[in-house]
């Protein structure tokens, strides 16, 4: 039995659980005004209910930001502050009346220091732990004019840009991904909708996280550095005397500072129209507080910028360089001397919130259009309630099968396992809910990825007890064995996954890195569960209530010898064949093979008297040969109804959309669904959902996290060893999408989730294997390579099939139950697990076999 304190390990352990349990509640919204009050010293305060009824008539009577509670509090507070300064003659122009409210001990906690920061802090205290994505809980589009920056048609920038619209309009796509993304949103969908019009849609954990987003949106973020007139004083004070008569110098502009007071209420000054240097080399930028508790925004240059900024200041020692920011002027500091370190900053009466947004936008990249919202929509589910309840149910039975099988194969250590399950699942969601990652399909794949990884590394453990035991060890030795032997082979198997996942991580965009975060996270949890854990559980049991043997059904004979080596001219055949015949699939079906997802379609509104399932909707159209997606938003202003959105790709007899396929569509649908009286109202083109950036940064992904698993498996075991696994891994993902393809299936979105999975999951198999051959490598002297090998192979296989049984019980029944919107996803991981045990028993062992021939004889 372990020797190291028990009850310290078992302490330590139930504090990760609590804690990480912890993190998932509230798992609904709470109400905002509620949670306002729950900051507050005295909850009841009168001029509290003041500013919360006027929050609810502003709201009751506003359409656009106002309709949400935050936005209305905020404009609620400032109306009573100017109906104060307008009795008193003060007015606090940082807006400090809700901070007053604020209990003292969070105000200085949180840092705050105006009432941005206290409804900021409300708001994310009322939102949900679990953040789900618009596959399942929907979201909120909005729908974003671009209008050129710079001066407008005539100016030689606003040409400029107008002649290349579509290249600065897809860096103002990648950029506002990149924006998403800084607050860990990894699952926008942004793509063209016409015109000067893109589509931006995020999921949204509550309504009051729309805000933050739309800010974040329309920031341009458009940074200069402008030089101030040396005579600045003296014009400022010819301007006050008689502002009409005043002549601005040429070349200069008037502008007056938004942070610093002065006779008119801000600072005047008369700034050159050409910057000295723009933001364009910042690398990294964030938020702090000064020494004086003024919160300022610290800007890092790369080397070009450093070069630059330092040169600007060099030349310019005691003048003014004007700091402008989308057209405000923050502040104008004077040049004391040459600043070489590529440091800068902003101060300003920034919100915490204001300043992070910011410094998000700084970082990725300005844009060169003013964006505009012009419409925001809510938007339902795209997967729908019944299809995400059916996913979910199905899972939870499927997971509740493979717990009963381990109970009935494993006894009491099958209960040890289980209760492994049960707290990886836990420690997962806590996990989700405490990083703020986003729960979408492709993350659910991560958590069926991480519970088939659990269940691998508890039957690792169980099998290695079992052969401790059958060797002849007490139950006690053979426990310790047991853990001790198996350990490189969780271990090595869930490391090599890790790589996988931090390299989609670091250069996956959207769905791809999502699913990386949710894969990392159950890396983590998988190893603190089956190797902490359940070797706690297990001594706990042998201390306490020691069995005298453990009783473990086996259904693979002990003296099997299969030639796994020998079968490989079959296997080497098959695959071959089934890899041209996918080929030639491929290049039949053409275009075909990729979804609506790849290339984009024809998108209509239709209007209804009654809403239809979206999923039913789509299924009826799929019968008259149309692929789709369809999805009901609104604006959610009071007597909108909304519309259903369709995405349709023509059919495919036609060449492009003709011009009444959305009377087709409106027809069609009309005959099928007749309460529904849908009638058209808007077509337009729409661009891909996935486009060229999504599928480089998916492809250069795939690429590194093969090479980080080759250099691994190299320093771990040999070079043959880690590229006859990549083979085999490249075998698995294409066998699994190809015969999907060859039956009819398309590439989309949950294809490729499921090839990233198989990407993650098909590698434990081989890495086991290679693990018991370095085992045996080293006790089985006198054997030929080849024998060693097909002894590997021949002792792992239990294991095998268990794992992969066990993983498609819970694919078999999503398959059944689970709906039609996971099925592309759940075929393609079933038939990923089938052939990735192939490819682990008889393509990478044969290849490594063939690789050192020249080492068949005995192994000395």
């Amino acid at each position: 039995m372990n020797k190291k304190p028990v009850l310290l390990r078992s302490l330590f352990a139930l504090l990760v659980i609590v804690v990480f349990a912890f993190s998932m509640f509230p798992l609904g919204q709470r109400d905002f005004y509620e949670t306002f009050r729950s900051t507050c010293v005295n909850p009841d305060d009168p001029k509290l209910e003041e500013v919360i009824a006027l929050s609810r008539k502003i709201k009751a009577s506003s359409k656009e930001l106002m309709s949400y509670d935050s936005s209305a509090m905020e404009a609620a507070a400032a109306q009573i502050e100017k109906k104060i300064a307008a009795e008193t003659g003060k007015y606090d122009k940082n807006g400090k009346y809700l901070l007053d409210f604020v209990k003292p001990v969070l105000r200085k906690n949180q840092k705050m220091t105006n009432d941005r920061d206290a409804i900021a802090h409300a708001r994310k205290m009322s939102a949900g732990s679990v953040r789900l994505g618009i596959d399942l809980h929907g979201g909120v589009e909005f729908l974003l004019e671009l209008e050129p920056q710079d001066g407008g048609s005539n100016s030689k920038r606003g040409q400029e840009i107008r002649e290349n619209f579509d290249r600065y309009r897809d860096i103002t796509i990648e950029n506002l991904r990149k924006r998403i993304e800084g607050l860990n949103i990894f699952e926008s969908e942004i793509t063209p909708a016409g015109g000067n019009l893109i589509s931006l849609r995020v999921p949204t954990n509550s309504r009051e996280e729309k805000v933050k987003l739309r800010r974040l949106i329309e920031l341009s973020a458009r940074l200069t550095f402008n030089l101030v007139h040396k005579d600045n004083s003296s014009l400022v004070a010819s301007y006050l005397q008689d502002p009409k008569k005043f002549q601005i110098p040429d070349g200069y502009t008037l502008m007056e500072s938004v942070e610093s007071d002065g006779p008119r209420g801000s600072a005047i000054y008369f700034v050159e129209r050409d910057p000295q240097m723009d933001g364009k080399n910042i690398v990294s930028a964030f938020a702090t507080m000064s020494q004086f508790g003024q919160r300022e925004i610290i800007l890092n240059f790369n080397t070009d910028g450093a070069a630059r900024f330092g040169e600007v200041t060099k030349n310019n020692i005691h003048r003014q360089l004007a700091i402008i920011l989308d057209g405000q002027l923050y502040s104008a500091p004077v040049i004391q001397t040459e600043i070489a370190g590529g440091n800068a900053q902003i101060t300003g009466n920034f919100s915490r919130e204001d300043a992070e947004n910011i410094s998000n936008a700084l970082v990725s990249g300005s844009v060169p259009f003013k964006v505009r919202t012009q419409a925001q929509y809510d938007i339902a589910p795209t997967l729908g309630e019944e299809t995400v309840r059916a996913g979910i149910v199905s899972g939870i039975i499927g997971i509740g099968i493979v717990m009963l099988f381990m109970f009935y194969y494993y006894g009491i250590t099958g209960i040890i396992a289980d209760i492994s399950l049960l707290v990886n699942a836990l420690l997962m969601l806590g996990a989700i809910a405490a990083f703020n990652v986003t729960l979408t399909l492709p993350g659910i794949a991560g958590i069926i990825l991480t519970i088939g990884m659990a269940v691998d590394a508890n039957v690792l453990f169980n099998e290695r007890i079992r052969e401790e035991s059958a060797n002849g060890k007490t139950l006690g030795n053979a426990v310790d064995q047991g853990f001790s032997k198996a350990f490189w082979a969780v271990f090595d198997s869930n490391i090599t996954t890790l790589f996988v996942a931090m390299i989609l991580l670091w250069r996956g965009t959207g769905a791809i890195k999502g699913f990386a975060m949710t894969l990392a996270i159950g890396i983590f949890t998988t190893l603190f569960t089956a190797v902490f854990l359940t070797h706690i559980l297990f001594d706990l049991m042998m201390r306490w209530c020691p069995p005298k043997k453990l009783t473990m059904r086996s259904f693979i004979r002990k003296d099997i010898n299969f030639d796994f080596v020998g079968f490989r001219k079959f296997s080497y055949s098959f695959s071959a064949l089934l890899v041209v015949l996918v080929i030639l699939t491929v290049a039949i079906r053409g275009v075909d093979v990729l979804s609506i997802d790849f290339t984009g379609g024809t998108q209509m509104e239709l209007v209804y008297q009654k809403a239809v399932p979206a999923e039913k909707v789509a299924g009826e159209l799929a019968k008259a040969g149309y692929e789709s997606r369809a999805v009901y938003k609104s604006s959610g202003t009071a007597g909108d109804k909304g519309t259903l959105e369709i995405l349709v790709r023509v059919q495919k007899n036609q060449g492009s959309a003709s011009k009444d396929e959305m009377s087709k569509v409106v027809h069609l649908l009309n005959s099928s669904f007749p309460d529904a009286k849908f009638t058209g109202a808007k077509q337009s083109t729409l661009g891909a959902v996935i486009g060229d950036t999504f599928m480089k940064s998916a492809l250069i992904s795939l690429v590194l996290a093969i090479l980080g698993m080759i250099l691994y498996m190299t320093l771990r075991f040999q070079f043959s060893y880690s590229v006859a696994a990549n083979i085999a891994l490249l075998h698995d993902i294409v066998f699994a999408c190809g015969l999907y393809i060859m039956f009819g299936g398309q590439l989309t979105m949950n294809t490729v989730a499921a090839a990233l999975t198989i990407l993650g999951y098909s590698v434990n198999d081989t890495i086991v294997n290679y693990d018991r051959i370095r085992e045996n490598l080293k006790i089985c002297k006198g054997k030929t390579y080849r024998e060693i090998i097909n002894l590997s192979v021949n002792q792992m296989l239990a294991r095998a099939i268990l794992t992969s049984f066990t993983t498609a019980l819970v694919l078999v029944v999503q398959l059944i139950f689970g709906g039609t919107g996971i099925r592309d996803f759940v075929t393609v991981m079933l038939i990923g697990v089938v052939v990735g045990v192939y490819s682990s028993m008889c393509i990478a062992p044969a290849i490594i076999e063939s690789w050192h021939k020249k080492n068949g004889g005995s192994v000395n």
